[in-house]
């Protein structure tokens, strides 16, 4: 803006008629970028292109019964009746200025109550509109939620939510969104200009209000030799805005967790169903691309108790934690959910649903899909399939798998009640391919804890998940379950590979194929590509127990024992009674031959999984390593008595006779092993434990048999 103009500005501000309008109006401010820039480099080009965007302005807000009520250099103030005409018209407008000459321009809309003076506006809404178009990039239309609400039901004009920002002497956040019809340049929250605000009649319209005539003649004299200053002193300098740019907040990637739902219903007695419906919802909201969701273990890990979310974001590092609660009476689900900002604990959005169990799968997709909206700045129009796949029909199947789901939370302290949920779930409706899948996993750890000896558990997790691909060949948790069972059991090296690849093709956050091909490369040898694997799979869940213990292993047999160690001194801060955590610190312990130690760290492992034989074991080989042979032998014979070890733990019960220095025993189990597939057998060629046999002839024949992966 000239001085010239600007003169004539102060003197319509002095001269106008007191008569004002107050009215309704959504407000477009338009403003070329560059135009300082690109009158440096061509003034004659400059001039014509801004000639032309002047043109196109006036025929298409004509065009839709708005009016151009000021140009302010580069960028103009227009006002429309309609939101709909105004964002139609910013969308022609852009298209139209996209053919040659070009002319880089962007738009910010806004519905507020202005004041009308002949051909001034004044108001909040003038100066909000100006805001929002400082940070839109070349091309693009922002708008506010006012805006937004009003073309809802106007499919030709396809919008993408960006989320919440703050704005310099703006009180509360603005929802802002971009318009995203074909043609017009796709806008992501991160993309977003810095502000570069322009001069808005607002703030001194509501001076003229406050001071006398007198006052503001001597203020704008003042003023008015303040710009003759400035115009001689900075003439050859761009034009600058009197307001501050916007302070915007964003994070650098949009990332959520989901908490477990609370149970508010009557008997106090649905949190399987709660906490079911959750972990739904963050399967669904991790399928979508670009989008970080924090594990099921370390969102789960704040359900029983009241934290602030900002401290649950600050734990997790996430943006955002989406929360919620369920009431169920009969058929009838009452599910309340808000997204909550971690930045600062204000709510994002929030919506409650009352409506039938039938219709749970409806629920937990827009759920997801609102979620998502609000965090990536896109509808997901074009999500490729359903967020929350319709894989059953049947309520009451759904009803099992959610209690299986459940139990299986628990590792293989649920397993077993989670094979006869699956199993129900099956049985009422055969087609159900999660259903199948979920069996196949709790299989798998029935046969890890040795609950099932291994040539019982694993063929029948290789029979489910074959099962649920039949069914659904895309199921990327089925692929992982049949990678697992190949690796584990079948040591089908090549073929789990391709399973567990595939999973990782299909479902980029599918953590256990990440796990398990971590222990795919360690039997390789090569253990910087297994420990990158399964540093993937952590931080998918950095709380969840089994991938920190299972990469505490590798780095352990790796012989990286302080990475090992401090893995296990962290998850004993998360977990102090969990006897796997003090497992694996008495392994780290034996490896180091601190028999000493390692016998009262295996002491609490059998504490705390309540004298669990895998557990005694452990004990008896560090008490046997320790010179506690009488002690060791006593309670391996009264072991014995009660369990059939060799066949269901024979690996484990290996390692406690090699610990009393019997070889030929520890032999025998082995080759035992090697006949019945046992899991843990996979680990001989890598595990410090077995040092002691690896010039055995027998044992050098055995790591032969199994043919390790090259």
């Amino acid at each position: 803006m000239n001085l010239p103009i600007l003169s004539l500005y102060f003197w319509a501000l002095i001269h106008r008629s007191p008569p004002h309008v107050r009215r309704l109006a959504a407000i477009m401010f338009s403003d070329v970028v560059g135009y300082s820039a690109m009158m440096q480099r061509d003034e004659a080009d400059a001039l014509k292109r801004v000639r032309r965007y002047r043109e196109l302005l006036a025929e298409r807000v004509k065009a839709h019964h708005g009016e151009v009520l000021k140009h302010y250099g580069d960028g103009s103030l227009s006002v429309f009746n309609s939101a709909v005409e105004a964002v139609s018209c910013a969308q022609e407008l852009q298209l139209a200025l996209q053919q040659d000459p070009q002319v880089p321009l962007r738009i910010g809309i806004h519905i507020g109550d202005v004041v009308h003076e002949e051909e001034d506006l004044y108001g909040d809404g003038v100066n909000i509109a100006a805001r929002i178009q400082t940070l839109a990039p070349p091309g693009a239309v922002l708008f506010t939620h006012r805006v937004m609400e009003d073309i809802r039901s106007h499919p030709e004009l396809p919008v993408a939510d960006l989320g919440f920002f703050s704005f310099k002497n703006i009180a509360q956040q603005l929802q802002l969104f971009a318009l995203c019809s074909p043609g017009l340049p796709s806008v992501k929250r991160q993309e977003l200009q810095s502000a570069k605000g322009m001069a808005v009649s607002a703030p001194m319209a509501s001076a003229t209000r406050r001071m006398g005539m007198g006052a503001l003649v001597l203020g704008i004299v003042a003023l008015l030799l303040s710009v003759v200053f400035l115009w001689h002193q900075f003439r050859r300098q761009p034009f600058l805005p009197p307001f501050p740019p916007p302070s915007v907040s964003l994070s650098e990637e949009p990332s959520v967790a989901v908490l477990p739902f609370k149970d508010l219903s009557p008997n106090g007695d649905q949190a399987w169903f709660s906490e079911g419906i959750a972990e739904e919802i963050l399967l669904a909201l991790s399928r979508i691309q670009g989008l970080k969701v924090a594990g099921r273990s370390s969102s789960f890990a704040f359900g029983q108790e009241e934290i602030d979310p900002r401290e649950i974001g600050r734990r997790l590092n996430v943006g955002a934690v989406l929360e919620g609660s369920i009431r169920r009476s009969g058929n009838r689900v009452r599910i309340t959910a808000q997204l909550v900002n971690t930045a600062d604990g204000f709510q994002i959005w929030s919506e409650s649903h009352d409506q039938e169990f039938s219709d749970i799968f409806s629920v937990q997709e827009d759920i997801a899909y609102a979620v998502a909206s609000k965090l990536t700045g896109t509808l997901l129009a074009g999500q490729h399939g359903a967020l929350v796949p319709r894989s059953t029909l049947n309520p009451a199947a759904y009803q099992a798998y959610l209690q299986g789901r459940y139990k299986l939370s628990q590792r293989s302290d649920g397993a077993e009640d989670a094979v006869a949920f699956f199993q129900q779930a099956v049985r009422l409706d055969s087609t159900y391919a999660a259903a199948h899948a979920g069996l196949g996993h709790a299989y798998i750890w029935l046969g890890y804890s040795n609950s099932v000896p291994s040539h019982e558990a694993f063929p029948q997790a290789r029979s489910h998940a074959r099962k649920a691909l039949s069914i659904d060949p895309r199921s990327a948790y089925a692929w992982s379950i049949l990678g697992t069972v190949q690796l584990w059991y079948d040591w089908d090296w090549p073929a789990a590979k391709v399973a567990l690849d595939s999973a990782i093709a299909l479902n980029s956050a599918e953590a256990r194929a990440w796990l398990d091909l971590g222990w795919y490369h360690a039997l390789r040898r090569d253990f910087q590509t297994a420990t990158d694997y399964m540093r993937k799979a952590v931080a998918m869940d950095s709380a969840d127990l089994e991938y920190n213990i299972d990469l505490a292993d590798i780095y352990r047999m790796w012989g990286k024992l302080d990475k090992a160690e401090r893995i296990v001194a962290d998850m004993q801060k998360l977990y102090p009674q969990n006897s796997d955590t003090w497992w694996m610190a008495g392994l780290c312990a034996h490896t180091r031959k601190d028999y000493a130690t390692a016998v009262k760290h295996f002491e609490k492992t059998v504490d705390y999984s309540d004298n669990d034989p895998w557990a005694v074991l452990h004990l008896i080989m560090a008490l046997g390593r320790n010179g506690q042979q009488a002690q060791a032998r006593k309670r391996l014979e009264t072991l014995l008595q009660q369990k059939p070890l060799a066949e269901n733990a024979p690996v484990e019960l290996a390692m406690a006779w090699l610990g009393l220095g019997e070889r030929q025993k520890a032999l025998d189990l082995l080759e035992q092993a090697y006949r019945l597939h046992a899991n843990w057998l996979i680990s001989i060629s890598i595990d410090p434990v077995w040092d002691d046999l690896r010039q055995e002839a027998r044992f050098k024949q055995l790591v032969q048999l199994m043919n390790f992966p090259q």
